[in-house]
């Protein structure tokens, strides 16, 4: 290579392989500092393809709720696994020191947090935020609506970001585009019976349900948390229509349905085993048992009492929440499917407190998916969260 002035390697490549070769792959807070170099690659970079084939070449971390006591609000945070163990240098902030208490969705990078009345949409990797409108309809009821996300996903026929609302006690849903306040209402679909009531009523809440897009169809996981195995409601995203599907019908305590190896998988506890199962054939809906870890056998795993949420993360290892006997902190283990131990992060009463959530998130650099509210300034108002990546 012919030495130059401030030359570069890249300078010998063509342009092609450097876009779609080299900047795709860059972690977003890399390429943010990439396209400020040079007008073609801040252009090249600026499709939406492109932005989504980046996000997709990202990391799925799991989502964990973290609350410091003495400080006002929450904060999220994600496992990132760094070669030096599950400590507290895995543990990444994304969103620190919300007043808003809940993650109710996640796309491309997107996430939707929720209070008690508003909602916001942000992307922490381009710290960027805004107001999300909310369903302007009538309730039926004098005590007005109690709405709720279950799903947050991108809309591929039309590249719209849309969020899919129900409410609590009846069996209307909204979809509604991001960025607009006219849904269009959808039948709910009646959840079985076997469910206690207040499963029942929190069946599709995305903050206490496990919900997994898969094949461009949201699923979720409606006997969650219980002993009882309930089928999944499956809901198109092209279509915008509901289905039900045949769950594996394993027993034991049901707390996660996953993506794993590009199949649908469920998972199980009974005591201290843990039981994968994933669906060989989508379309005839069966399942195979995959998976079965047995915990006991870690021997450098601290005595606990009963599992109550796991995590997947890089789709062969598993965060799974320990809990133990009163006088002994909880703690956060971090194995891999076949069982073998790779540490664990002790969860101190009085330093910090944690909460899986069933929201996955990878970085992007997206722009929120809609221009009215970038335009009114609806983008610069202060958020009641501050943006910690």
């Amino acid at each position: 290579m012919t030495k130059r002035s401030h030359a570069t390697v890249l300078d010998d490549l063509p342009d092609w392989i450097v876009i779609e070769e080299i900047l795709v792959r860059l972690p977003p807070k890399d390429l943010l500092r990439c396209r400020a170099v040079r007008k073609m690659w801040h252009s090249a970079t600026s499709s939406n393809k492109f932005m989504l084939d980046n996000c997709r070449r990202q990391p799925l971390l799991p989502v964990i709720r973290k609350h410091i006591p003495g400080q006002e609000g929450v904060g999220f945070i994600v496992f990132c696994d760094n070669d030096a163990g599950a400590s507290d240098q895995n543990l990444w902030p994304i969103i620190q020191h919300s007043k808003l208490s809940y993650l109710v969705g996640t796309c491309d990078g997107l996430l939707i947090l929720a209070g008690e009345s508003d909602f916001w949409i942000c992307n922490p990797a381009t710290r960027k935020c805004a107001l999300l409108p909310q369903p302007r309809v009538s309730s039926p009821s004098s005590e007005g609506s109690d709405d709720y996300v279950a799903g947050f996903y991108r809309h591929h026929p039309s590249g719209e970001y849309r969020v899919l609302w129900f409410s609590n006690g009846s069996y209307r849903g909204y979809i509604l585009t991001v960025g607009s306040d006219k849904p269009r209402i959808v039948s709910r679909p009646s959840v079985s019976s076997r469910l206690p009531k207040c499963r029942r009523d929190m069946a599709f809440d995305s903050c206490c349900s496990s919900q997994v897009n898969h094949r461009g169809s949201l699923h979720w996981l409606t006997g969650m948390e219980t002993e009882t195995s309930v089928d999944i409601l499956v809901f198109d995203t092209v279509t915008e229509t509901f289905r039900w599907m045949r769950s594996s019908g394993q027993l034991g305590y049901q707390v996660s349905l996953w993506e794993m190896d590009n199949k649908l998988a469920s998972c199980s506890t009974n005591d201290a085993s843990i039981e994968i199962w994933m669906m060989q054939d989508y379309e005839a809906e069966a399942w195979a048992l995959k998976y079965r870890i047995n915990l006991l056998a870690m021997k450098t795993l601290p005595q606990f009492e009963y599992v109550s949420k796991m995590a997947l993360l890089n789709q062969r290892e598993l965060l799974i929440y320990c809990h133990t006997a009163s006088e002994c902190p909880d703690f956060m283990l971090h194995c891999d499917i076949d069982g073998k131990f790779l540490g664990y992060v002790e969860i101190k009463e009085g330093k910090y407190s944690v909460y899986f959530t069933y929201q996955y998130f990878q970085e992007s650099i997206l722009p929120l998916p809609f221009c009215e509210m970038q335009e009114e300034g609806g983008v610069d108002k202060e958020p009641p969260f501050f943006i910690g990546l």
